[in-house]
């Protein structure tokens, strides 16, 4: 299995934070069966048609071992839901998550209110298909 040295940069408190690791790719199977997680928002958000913004949502937990992908219909009339974050920040999917934060697109100029459904996302447990290289913090 070949490795690469890779660069993660992420946010811890606020800081932009840059780490290097030596890490390989892996090959996983997803199942067939999933659940969904509702997208709630957390916050009220005036939002423009077209813009693009992060929003807290009320807390998602993930498995350990499991996927999440936005659903791609649309649940409101204002935002989209394109992509999540976790308060864990980057994190292996071999490790539980708790997701906090939405980011969104606009459709419509409008307003996203606490308590909005603002997606849905679709988690699939997933198998590791031969043993996975834990990524090693390069110093």
């Amino acid at each position: 299995m070949s490795t690469e040295t890779i660069q993660v940069v992420a946010r811890k408190d606020g800081e932009m934070v840059s780490k290097k690791f030596k890490a390989a790719p892996y090959e996983f199977t997803i199942a067939t069966r999933a659940k969904w997680k509702m997208v709630i928002s957390n916050e009220d958000l005036e939002l423009r048609a077209g813009e693009y913004k992060k929003i807290a949502i009320k807390e998602v937990i993930l498995d350990a071992d499991t996927l999440a992908i936005p659903c791609a219909f649309t649940y409101h009339a204002v935002a989209s839901v394109l992509k999540v974050s976790s308060k864990e920040g980057n994190c292996l999917v071999e490790s539980p998550r708790t997701i906090n934060h939405a980011y969104v697109f606009g459709q419509e100029s409008g307003k996203v209110r606490a308590g909005d459904l603002l997606g849905v996302l679709n988690v699939f447990p997933i198998m590791f298909t031969r043993e996975a290289m834990k990524p090693m913090l390069v110093k």
